[in-house]
C-alpha cells in the first residue's frame, strides 16, 4: 500500500493553464520516490477532483493528501475540498484523506515573487 498526493488546481478553458498542473505534477512525482501523485481540476477541466481521488483508490493508496494548488484559504480550500474530501472518506472509509493548506503566505513565496519580478526585469530589458 501506498500513500498519494492528489494535486488540485481550478481548472481553466486554456489547455496551456492546465498544462501547469500536468507538468507540476510530474515535477512532484520525481520527488517523492514511491508515492503515487495524481492530479484533479476544480472546474473547467478534466480529471475532475472525484476523478483524480478515485484514480488514487484505484492504485492501492491507503491515504491521499490533497494538495491544494491555490494562493489563499478562501472558499474553494476550505469548502469544496472538504467536501470533496468527505464524500470520498464515505466512499472509502478505509483510506484515510486530509486537505493540506495552500500555498499561502509561505516565507518562501517572498523569494519566487522576486525571482520572478528579476526575470520580468530581464526580459523586459531584453526586448529595448
Amino acid at each position: 500500500m501506498s500513500s498519494a498526493i492528489l494535486l488540485v488546481a481550478h481548472g481553466s478553458r486554456r489547455q496551456e493553464a492546465n498544462a501547469d498542473l500536468v507538468r507540476l505534477a510530474e515535477m512532484v512525482s520525481a520527488e517523492v520516490g514511491d508515492r503515487i501523485v495524481e492530479i484533479g481540476y476544480l472546474e473547467l477541466a478534466s480529471p475532475t477532483i472525484p476523478e483524480g481521488l478515485r484514480k488514487c483508490a484505484d492504485r492501492g493508496a491507503h491515504a491521499v493528501s490533497i494538495l491544494p494548488y491555490f494562493l489563499s484559504p478562501g472558499d474553494h480550500v476550505s469548502r469544496d475540498l472538504v467536501q470533496f474530501r468527505d464524500e470520498f472518506q464515505k466512499e472509502h472509509p478505509e483510506i484515510s484523506c486530509n486537505v493540506c493548506p495552500p500555498i499561502g503566505l509561505h516565507s518562501l513565496l517572498v523569494e519566487l515573487l522576486l525571482l520572478r519580478l528579476q526575470e520580468g526585469s530581464e526580459t523586459e530589458t531584453a526586448e529595448l
